[in-house]
Order: structure tokens, then C-alpha cells, then sequence
């Protein structure tokens, strides 16, 4: 009478660990070797930087970008916008980059005839309708 009572947990138990594993694939389809492969994007290398360029006498000068591609995929126009404190677009310029320029240091500067005001200023960086960065730089008050 006793073995009758343990045949019922026993089956339950057995049907609880076979029953989900039927509900899984027998076979791993294989991943296609040009799919594990990230597509070539554009990348700035993590020590780009927006700074404020001080003359000898300690007087602003200007602002600069300073950059480098880890990665250029293609050739193409990279457009730099600066931004002022208030938020609107001051200026604008772009270059033309290609595969080979991968690594090398890059500079803009802004231009000489913008009026740099205290406040936060940024650039942006961009190729085609793609943003690659946004860049700050705090520039005090005298």
C-alpha cells in the first residue's frame, strides 16, 4: 500500500523534469561568421576634448577641439558646430575625412571672429545626419 502512495508523487515528479525540456529546440542553429563581426562604425577615441585656449598673458583666446578617430568606415565630410552659452549655433565648419586618417590627431578651432561669452559652450561633431559626440567647455566669467 505504501509504494502505491510514492508512485503518484514520483510520476508527478518525473513528468515536472522531462515535460519543460521537451519545449526546447534540439539543435543550436550556427550563426553566420560575417554576423559576429560589429559593422564598422565611427569612433572617437575617449580622450577627444572641448577646452578653452589661454594665451601667455592668461587672456582667452579661443576654444578648441582636439580629437582622434579610432575608426573612419568611410570617406566623408565631418561638420563641427559650436554652440554658445544661450544655446543657438555661432558657427560651423567641416573637413573632409578619410579611412587613412584613422589615429591621426585632429584640431579645430573656433573662429577668430566669434565673440566667446562666459558660460557653457559645446561642439558637436557629426557626420552626415549621424551625431559622433557632443562636446562642453565651461569658459568663466572676468
Amino acid at each position: 500500500m505504501g509504494s502505491r502512495r510514492t508512485a503518484g508523487p514520483l510520476l508527478l515528479v518525473a513528468l515536472l523534469a522531462v515535460g519543460p525540456s521537451a519545449c526546447l529546440p534540439l539543435f543550436v542553429p550556427p550563426v553566420p561568421a560575417d554576423q559576429l563581426r560589429p559593422a564598422p562604425a565611427w569612433r572617437v577615441a575617449g580622450d577627444a576634448a572641448l577646452a578653452p585656449v589661454v594665451g601667455a598673458d592668461g587672456a582667452l583666446e579661443g576654444l578648441r577641439l582636439s580629437l582622434r578617430f579610432d575608426e573612419v568606415p568611410e570617406s566623408a565630410w565631418v561638420a563641427v558646430q559650436w554652440f554658445g552659452p544661450v544655446g543657438r549655433e555661432r558657427a560651423s565648419d567641416a573637413r573632409w575625412v578619410e579611412p587613412a586618417d584613422a589615429g591621426r590627431a585632429w584640431t579645430w578651432d573656433a573662429p577668430d571672429d566669434l565673440v566667446l561669452e562666459p558660460g557653457t559652450w559645446r561642439a558637436v561633431l557629426s557626420v552626415g545626419d549621424r551625431l559622433l559626440r557632443q562636446f562642453e567647455a565651461e569658459l568663466p566669467a572676468d
